[in-house]
């Protein structure tokens, strides 16, 4: 889902220098800081942590990191910083580089690699056209073979997550391990909880085919027994190829997928290219969230079962 920023970000990161957040308490900033990458992982984590550690986003909600530029003030907050969170897979190595420049002797942790990960598959359409892409411009994209980071999206695999920041918090403060391993123990029975939700409602929906945004909702596709017809951009963020949307909408014909899916943080002008000239429609899925009314990881996912609910009836 996301790809690095460009190397000019850090150059602000340089010039920010290393203040303090003043708008932090003064017994906050005495915290260990950790610093999470995207809305999902940071809100399981400061879960965890509690008041014990200052757990800090680094991607404001809503934004995506396409094109995106720390303010000062959003550099600032990650100074000092001893632990940095990751999906990993190069997916955030934007915002590893950029925590790392404000706090050079900071702790990387990438959870995906952790938590049972899979690698991306495209069985559906378009492998020739993406690696004809991926190869004029030297990047892998969501290519077959390389390892899918968006664990997140799997509310089972977020639970092995849990253990995992439980075991890292403990580093950075050996004092309060009970608090995060019981903290940890009561998160896991929340997404227990609504992994046995979402379970139940995929039983009732009557179709199974989707064509996604791009490649970000696989895990949830598999936990939840559904089928990826297609992927709109295989490089998010670039504008497919007219080679691409041809095999796409070919791909709809041909496997009868039920709905088309968009994602708030990119434009979705392709998606509603594909959805008018397939005649289907055209829904949001948000694997990010972190905005009103996804303002909780099991928000996020609830919501996005009640829209494929809605798609898939």
């Amino acid at each position: 889902m996301f790809r690095p920023l460009l190397l000019s970000l850090l150059g602000l990161v340089a010039l920010s220098g290393c203040p303090k957040d003043k708008d932090k308490p003064t017994d906050a900033v005495a915290k260990p800081r950790v610093a999470v990458s995207i809305f999902p992982l940071h809100d399981i984590a400061k879960r965890v942590a509690g008041d014990r550690l200052d757990v800090v986003l680094i991607l404001p909600p809503g934004k995506s990191e396409h094109g995106y530029e720390p303010t000062p003030k959003e550099v600032a907050r990650v100074a000092d910083s001893k632990l940095v969170v990751l999906a990993g897979f190069s997916m955030d190595e934007w915002a590893e580089k950029l925590v790392k420049t404000a706090s050079p002797n900071v702790t990387s942790l990438e959870l995906a690699p952790k938590c049972q990960p899979q690698a991306f598959t495209q069985d559906h359409v378009g492998e020739a056209a993406a690696a004809e892409v991926a190869k004029d411009d030297g990047d892998e994209g969501e290519e077959p073979g390389a390892m899918d980071p968006h664990f997140w999206l799997d509310p089972v695999r977020m639970q092995t997550a849990i253990d995992v920041l439980v075991t890292e918090f403990t580093r950075l403060d050996a004092a309060s391990a009970e608090g995060f391993k019981t903290r940890g123990e009561e998160v896991k029975k929340s997404l227990a909880a609504l992994h046995a939700d979402l379970d139940a409602s995929q039983k009732k929906w009557t179709k199974r085919k989707v064509v996604t945004f791009h490649a970000s909702m696989g895990y949830f596709i598999g936990r939840y027994n559904l089928e990826l017809a297609a992927v709109i951009e295989p490089f998010p963020g670039r504008e497919p190829t007219a080679k691409y949307m041809a095999e796409v909408l070919e791909a709809v014909k041909k496997t009868g997928a039920a709905a088309l899916f968009s994602e708030p943080q990119l434009d979705r002008a392709p998606a509603r290219t594909v959805a008018d000239q397939a005649k289907l429609p055209l829904f949001e899925l948000d694997p990010v969230g972190g905005t009103p009314g996804v303002e909780s990881y099991e928000k996020l996912l609830r919501s996005n079962a009640a829209v494929l609910e809605k798609a898939l009836q």
